[in-house]
């Protein structure tokens, strides 16, 4: 893990990341709210095979410290444009799942000629009433007992097939969720309630997967069908899946991938 002092149009900011693989096509991955790299873990050995993989993370996850002010979606995505520049790397694909799918479909649209395409996965363009809600009792139940916003998540965030794969290893998981949940989770939250690039969305160029869930309670599917709407060049794959989408089809999700990445090289 390293991290690299990136100054943008949006100010400058010390930001975290990781790089697996040594050869093949760049492939950006930023992770979603409350997070941080490790979301991507169960997608990156197979990745990494065929690309050199990046993860940034957001401020207050991972490496990245705390931002002293309010987080905006277009500083995010220079922060990680920034990081691929640091790298070395001109053009790359660009993955994001839930707040990192809104900030990858930032980046293709505030720097289209470095971005071959774009993989949203659980994203959307603005937020909506029943988010905003929603959002609030993610702040409230973090603050009360992070263990609690992580039973939460899980029951909300997984499909009933996965619970029946888990069996008791459900309750197992609970600790080292909770122990996972970002320092920075109440400004990530914060800008998840004023997400809105419907404006920035018409400015993308490359070609884009849409990788949603059916059974998403938190950003529901219309939200993807959105974004199909508004993306030239864009494709929709709905999933039987709730949110948690790179922990549930890990599988399937690193094959779609792969495919979009083939078809835009």
């Amino acid at each position: 893990m390293a991290t690299v002092r990136v100054e943008h149009p949006q100010g400058s900011a010390e930001v975290g990341y990781v790089v697996d693989g040594d050869s093949g096509p760049p492939l950006l991955l930023l992770h979603g709210t409350t997070s941080n790299r490790t979301s991507w873990d169960a997608l990156v050995p197979a990745l990494a095979e065929g690309h050199v993989v990046v993860r940034t993370e957001f401020p207050g996850s991972g490496e990245s410290p705390l931002s002293d002010r309010p987080l905006e979606v277009d500083a995010l995505a220079w922060q990680s444009i920034g990081v691929m520049q640091h790298l070395g790397f001109d053009t790359y694909h660009v993955g994001g799942w839930s707040l990192g799918a809104v900030v990858a479909l930032a980046i293709g649209s505030l720097a289209p000629r470095r971005v071959a395409s774009i993989t949203s996965v659980a994203g959307w363009l603005k937020t909506d009433a029943r988010m905003k809600f929603t959002f609030g009792l993610w702040t409230s139940l973090i603050a009360t007992d992070r263990e609690l916003f992580a039973r939460y998540a899980m029951a909300d965030g997984f499909t009933g097939t996965t619970f029946e794969l888990l069996g008791d290893g459900a309750e197992a998981m609970l600790p080292m969720m909770a122990a996972s949940i970002a320092p920075g989770s109440a400004a990530q939250i914060d800008l998840d309630t004023r997400v809105d690039i419907t404006v920035l969305v018409g400015a993308i160029t490359a070609p884009t997967l849409i990788v949603a869930g059916l059974e998403d309670r938190w950003v529901d599917i219309s939200h993807s069908r959105a974004i199909r709407e508004a993306v030239i060049h864009s494709e929709l794959v709905e999933l039987p899946v709730g949110h948690l989408i790179p922990q549930e089809q890990a599988g399937p999700l690193t094959t779609l991938m792969v495919q979009q990445i083939l078809r835009a090289t």
